[in-house]
């Protein structure tokens, strides 16, 4: 109800339709690589046949890939609707699954938002999983903090060189909460969480959420990483919505990026983290493998920051740094193929033409 959320316009009855019943199914027992037929609803109103396949177990070599990308919304072609259609296309060729890295809906407080972005998303995210993390529109918020399902203390992260403020429209990431149910071991699903996948092991992070050394996030971090088995997955993807290494000329969001830096980097490092996901600037931009503002092939981490799924591209002067390596201004997302356990491609594609903007491979040694 619009009283579950922590401020206007979210709590407003204005600004709220009721979206009905949500259900939150547990499947167990699935066996990998299987393919399942399922429906949903009522007896009287049943839905169509949709399918799914099983994950294949932990630790599994075989080749796969995935799509992903961060501040989609709801935007005529070549935004957002361009981009799902494109989506649905890659998930009936065979891409594994999606991890949408915050900036889902751009709802904002206006519930039947989240009504019409869930049924954009419904062709290719009902046949396999959607991984979504939280972005500064779904959580971020300046009143009504007992009301946030987080459980964060007052009113949310605010630290004194950020720019957090009351993005979500009141919503404080009720929404989410009840509409996406993530892998809940942590405690703090869905805010950040980490999941296997084959030979990848993946963790999304919430950059709304204190991340400094002492939080409760970045100690969940630590334990996790250091209980990763790299002979089981190998491969170490991180994902968020704000970027750790982002050149666009937003002071404000440039100053978050710079303490990003300073708090999460030598953790990364420390781990041999891959391949670190970010949003937030509607713009697509990789870097070098980079490690304290130096292009380092031995000790870098390849950042890409893919927040071009579909809210409209943003225009603004460029940082003089030597990391970055690609940079453009246009629709697309992200297509992420693990090869095997020592290559994985990277590629940007473009949703104007289905062209491939950028790529770059990855490579243990």
């Amino acid at each position: 109800n619009y009283t579950d959320m922590c401020g206007p316009p979210a709590n407003t009855p204005r600004a709220f339709v009721d979206p009905g019943y949500l259900h939150d199914v547990l499947l167990t027992d699935l066996v990998s690589g299987t393919k399942y037929y399922y429906r949903f609803g009522s007896p009287s109103a049943l839905s169509y046949i949709a399918t799914f396949r099983a994950p294949p177990r932990p630790g599994d070599k075989a080749s796969f890939s995935f799509l992903t990308y961060g501040d989609m919304g709801l935007t005529p072609p070549p935004g957002s609707q361009k981009v799902a259609g494109m989506l649905t296309k890659e998930v009936e060729e065979g891409a594994a699954f999606v991890l949408h890295q915050g900036d889902l809906s751009y709802a904002v407080g206006y519930s039947y938002v989240w009504d019409q972005w869930m049924t954009l998303i419904e062709p290719y995210a009902s046949r396999v999983p959607y991984m979504v993390g939280i972005g500064n529109h779904e959580q971020d918020h300046l009143v009504g903090g007992k009301k946030d399902p987080s459980r964060d203390q007052g009113e949310g992260f605010h630290p004194p060189w950020g720019n957090y403020g009351h993005d979500s429209g009141g919503e404080c990431g009720v929404p989410v909460f009840h509409r996406f149910h993530m892998p809940d071991h942590t405690g703090h699903q869905p805010w950040w969480y980490s999941f296997d996948y084959g030979s990848l092991h993946a963790i999304m992070l919430s950059t709304e959420h204190d991340f400094t050394p002492g939080s409760r996030q970045y100690d969940w971090l630590e334990r996790d990483l250091r209980a990763v088995d790299k002979t089981v997955t190998p491969w170490i993807v991180v994902a968020g919505h704000r970027p750790m290494y982002c050149s666009e000329d937003y002071p404000a969001d440039y100053e978050v990026t710079l303490h990003m830096q300073q708090a999460l980097e030598d953790l990364l490092h420390e781990y041999r983290v891959d391949l670190a996901l970010w949003g937030h600037y509607h713009s697509y931009e990789r870097t070098c493998p980079v490690y304290k503002n130096t292009c380092d092939p031995l000790k870098g981490i390849v950042h890409v920051t893919v927040g071009s799924a579909g809210m409209f591209i943003a225009y603004a002067e460029k940082y003089d740094v030597p990391w970055s390596a690609h940079f453009e201004l246009s629709y697309g997302y992200g297509r992420v193929t693990v090869s095997n356990e020592s290559s994985l491609l990277w590629e940007y594609v473009r949703s104007l033409d289905g062209s491939v903007g950028d790529r770059v491979w990855l490579h243990h040694h």
